[in-house]
């Protein structure tokens, strides 16, 4: 499942989760983690880091778990030392003080990289007990294409990507019964 995308089902109430899109960069027996790519928060990059010149990169809430610590998602490959790949031109971390410098001298655009508050995790088989319960939809992304797209868009576009009737959904506010 590692390069894979976790839809939370339209009828999911699950606090952190509801209406979440998660790009899972590890599953083994142990468990996984990926990466909620759907909720920007109002901080960028510079307010973390206000020495980072062109630091208006967004940073969005990755999950529940270690939300004090930074992560990034991106398309840099073999440019960025240390990357991980995750699957199709999707890579993880990195050595984060040569991604600044590219980012202080224009090398990076926001489209080719995304900030992590934290992470979402599973421990082992949690995340294949609750997509047997049908909590998750699950999509192979076709590439990166998911860094582009507004992240309030997100999670409407990738529900009807899975199933087109599911697109309604994406129409109600987050609490159906509000409508």
């Amino acid at each position: 499942m590692q390069g894979q995308l976790l839809i939370a089902h339209p009828l999911l109430n699950d606090g952190f989760f509801n209406r979440s899109v998660v790009y899972l960069t590890n599953h083994s027996e142990e468990g996984a983690v990926g990466f909620s790519l759907n909720f920007k928060t109002q901080f960028l990059l510079r307010d973390l880091r206000p020495q980072v010149k062109n630091g208006n990169f967004p940073i969005y809430e990755g999950g529940p778990v270690a939300k004090s610590q930074l992560f990034f998602l991106h398309t840099l490959g073999n440019d960025l030392a240390d990357s991980v790949e995750v699957s199709k031109n999707i890579f993880v971390g990195g050595d984060f003080n040569e991604l600044i410098h590219m980012i202080e001298h224009g090398k990076v655009k926001q489209y080719q990289v995304r900030f992590f508050a934290g992470y979402s995790g599973w421990s082992d088989y949690q995340l294949e007990g609750e997509i047997a319960k049908g909590h998750w939809l699950i999509q192979n992304p076709i590439n990166s294409d998911f860094f582009g797209h507004a992240p309030e868009n997100l999670w409407g576009l990738k529900l009807s990507e899975v199933k087109e009737t599911y697109r309604i959904f994406s129409d109600f506010g987050s609490d159906p019964s509000m409508n």
